[in-house]
């Protein structure tokens, strides 16, 4: 069922609520994490420069680990077509990349707003920040991006910055127990009950540096996910990490739980804008997982259910970061084909019904559980990463092959159990659990974009450069177009319907971010491309929700700050004016825009030429007076 809301509704709404709704959701991880904390006499005025320390639900002490212009010119309709449109730096090691040890609030885990293709490693056609490319237009000889301050306005710094060190009083339990309540609940690629013996000393620990770089992976993790943008809180156990890891005779060995390490490494780092980090921990993940054998089931191996049970939930863990990394950044999917993988599926039952004394193997049930996430979308990728090969191959798909790679998405969504659907109340029982099926939702409409978008983007060069807009419309290129059209629209209203019923955790505002963004790229190409259009109202319509989207993001999230600067750059106008419908009856209203991709001659104008855009590459920024 879909639930209908005005952009006006949507508006007041979010505006009134995102205060409320960040109090809430910190007194809930307070009074879930430490039930005995006095909430009051932690926030209450300090006593003589002093804080009130809250109570330690565990009596160990907090762990402190030590811790110019492009020569050539290409013209948009041919950097619109596959293959064609990756951004090429001008020198030869300008895909070489430096993510050093601090985060840089300019980086980008989502490879959706580094525009500039020095210094961020090699791009694909399919990854994030594509259809921005094809958009925008700038200056590329600025030395520097932290030339520009991030002073957006719609960024409201948090009123309680993060410390350098975890806060004093908290045990590590503070935020392993984070950990298990907001990330695994998302990814359950741990044991919980033997991650807990581990780190209580009742069970063996892995051997070496593995069990120090897994536990303090986890802590930052569990830091991250109760922390807000400008927290430091997971920064000291990210070191530790790091310092670990500089013991090189941890890579001289294999094992099940380094793999988890370097798999949740992965995560963690592009979520703390380190995607070529995270790429690289993810690379180690699988040629790892590789070498224990984990994509092979053997059954008959004399090892407990549990064990083996493991070994399939870290092996598709793996699978699906790696595939959805690979799409992220446009890069080829490193895993081995499916004929290649005899690995069985998870099984979907409830985590407390397999542990270590387990003696018989339970039966999976017809209700959803952490699990139930990992299984569907591991049948996703299975199902489209041959799509996602050949969109990225040589040559490129055309409009009617590109329709046939369609099936495989649809013939999984017809898969997906019942039990698992948005309409079944048992998904809606559990924050995580609605999370996780919303995510699916959202990566199956975004795998339709990607497969139609250059369909959409070459339609939109013609136009804008004047070329073959009097050739006969192709049926099969307009189908495509309607069907990147509709999935980015369906998307948008997905997201909205779960921003305005649920209190997003910072792992949800992330994919809800990466999503939104990408889809709310779509009705703006074809605003500025067809703006008569009787459907250029409804178009605004989705954008305007996108706008309030991110304008609520952008409280706590300083990406979401720039990306609203991007929605904000094209539609301002509209978004402003008394009666904007009237000004899309305008055929001249962006000609503006379509100037910046035609010459003087008429060719196509650079696509990197981004000075007359104003904007920093990279950072997305209005340029100060006097810089442009």
């Amino acid at each position: 069922m879909t639930v209908s809301i005005t952009p006006c509704h949507l508006a007041r709404y979010l505006n009134l609520t995102a205060a409320e709704d960040r109090i809430r959701r910190l007194e809930e991880a307070f009074s879930e994490l430490l039930p005995d904390a006095n909430i009051d006499e932690i926030l209450s005025p300090t006593e003589n420069g002093t804080h009130h320390a809250p109570p330690q639900r565990n009596p160990a002490p907090v762990s402190r680990p030590g811790g110019g212009m492009s020569a050539g010119r290409a013209s948009l309709r041919d950097s619109a077509s596959p293959g064609a449109e990756e951004s090429l730096p001008q020198k030869p090691d300008g895909f070489d990349w430096v993510e050093e040890t601090t985060f840089s609030s300019l980086s980008d885990g989502m490879a959706a707003l580094s525009m500039k293709p020095e210094g961020t490693g090699y791009l694909g056609s399919t990854s994030s920040v594509m259809p921005l490319r094809a958009l925008l237009v700038g200056d590329l000889g600025l030395e520097s991006l932290n030339q520009v301050p991030m002073n957006n306005s719609a960024i409201v710094t948090a009123t309680f910055p993060g410390p350098t060190a975890p806060l004093p009083g908290y045990s590590e339990n503070f935020f392993i127990d984070a950990y298990f309540r907001y990330y695994h609940t998302t990814y359950p690629f741990l044991h919980e009950q033997t991650f807990r013996a581990q780190y209580g000393g009742q069970s063996p620990r892995p051997r070496g540096e593995t069990w120090p770089i897994l536990l303090n992976t986890v802590l930052a993790l569990g830091a991250w996910s109760i922390g807000e943008e400008d927290s430091t809180l997971d920064d000291t156990f990210y070191h530790a990490v790091n310092r670990h890891s500089q013991d090189t005779s941890v890579f001289e060995v294999g094992n099940l739980a380094l793999v988890q390490a370097l798999l949740l490494l992965s995560n963690y780092t592009q979520k703390r804008n380190k995607p070529n980090t995270g790429w690289n921990y993810l690379g180690l993940a699988v040629r790892m997982a590789l070498s224990l054998g984990l994509h092979k089931e053997f059954p008959g191996w004399k090892i407990s259910d549990l064990e083996r049970e493991m070994r399939r939930r870290v092996w598709w863990g793996v699978y699906i970061f790696d595939s959805g990394a690979s799409i992220t950044f446009g890069r080829p999917v490193l895993l081995p084909e499916i004929s290649i993988m005899d690995a069985n599926q998870v099984l979907n039952i409830h985590e407390e019904h397999l542990t270590p004394t387990t003696t018989s193997l339970p039966d999976e049930i017809d209700s959803p559980t952490v699990y139930s996430s990992l299984i569907v979308q591991s049948k996703l990728h299975q199902a489209t990463n041959p799509v996602y090969h050949r969109l990225i191959s040589n040559p490129p798909p055309v409009a009617h092959e590109l329709l046939s790679l369609q099936q495989p998405i649809d013939d999984w969504e017809a898969s997906i159990p019942p039990y698992f659907q948005l309409d079944n109340p048992d998904v809606h029982q559990h924050d995580a659990l609605i999370l996780a099926r919303y995510r699916l939702t959202w990566r199956a409409a975004n795998l339709r974009i990607i497969l139609f978008r250059p369909i959409v983007l070459r339609w939109a060069a013609r136009r804008w450069t004047a070329q073959d807009i009097s050739d006969a419309e192709d049926p099969e290129e307009a189908q495509c177009r309607q069907l990147c059209l509709q999935s980015a629209r369906e998307t948008i209203a997905s997201i909205s319907q779960y921003m305005t019923t649920n209190i997003p955790s910072r792992l949800g505002s992330w994919y809800m971010l990466y999503f939104l963004f990408q889809a709310g790229l779509i009705p703006i190409i074809f605003l500025i491309t067809t703006s008569t259009s009787p459907s250029a109202p409804s178009w605004l319509d989705d954008l305007r929700v996108t706008k309030d989207l991110l304008s609520y993001a952008a409280i706590t999230n300083q990406l979401a700050g720039r990306c609203l600067e991007v929605i904000n750059r094209f539609c301002a106008m509209l978004f402003d004016a008394e009666q904007p419908e009237a000004m899309l009856q305008d055929p001249g209203l962006f000609d503006d825009v379509h100037s910046m991709f035609v010459g003087e001659y008429g060719d196509g104008m650079d696509f990197l030429d981004w000075s007359s855009f104003g904007l920093q590459p990279g950072s997305l920024m209005p340029l100060p007076p006097g810089d442009t």
